[in-house]
């Protein structure tokens, strides 16, 4: 058996999809590959722009209405990277003009990190490592 090479792709269940399909575009410049509309369950599949990895986004029929939260067991956030700490300050910048709350750049010994949320409350981060 091989080991595992990389992580390929998440998937997020969202309470509207076409409002986070549009939001993960915007804010975070992901492209849309493609949708699946069923009657239970609709997704759309996003991807970096560089076509590297992907987000998936769900929609289920029977979604409760509760919001995110990282005390449930499951995921805690998902943390996407950067190049170097000066695109995390102009994340930062880019997150506060598009009216995101985000807690800003905070340094931590192995990196900094940049904590926000989704329009569903799930936890999201961009980190960048100390070389």
């Amino acid at each position: 058996m091989t080991d595992l090479a990389a992580f390929h792709h998440v998937a997020l269940t969202v309470s509207d999809l076409d409002a986070s399909a549009a939001w993960y575009s915007t804010v975070l410049g992901f492209d849309e590959q493609f949708r699946e509309d069923g009657v239970e369950r609709k997704a759309c599949v996003m991807r970096f722009r560089d076509g590297a990895y992907s987000v998936g986004l769900v929609q289920h029929a029977g979604h409760d209405g509760t919001t995110f939260t990282p005390f449930r067991t499951g995921i805690d956030h998902l943390a996407f990277s950067v190049a170097s700490r000066d695109d995390l300050d102009a994340w930062a910048e880019r997150l506060t003009a598009a009216g995101v709350t985000h807690s800003g750049v905070i340094d931590i010994p192995p990196g900094a990190i940049l904590n926000l949320e989704d329009p569903d409350g799930i936890a999201l981060a961009l980190f960048w490592g100390r070389p």
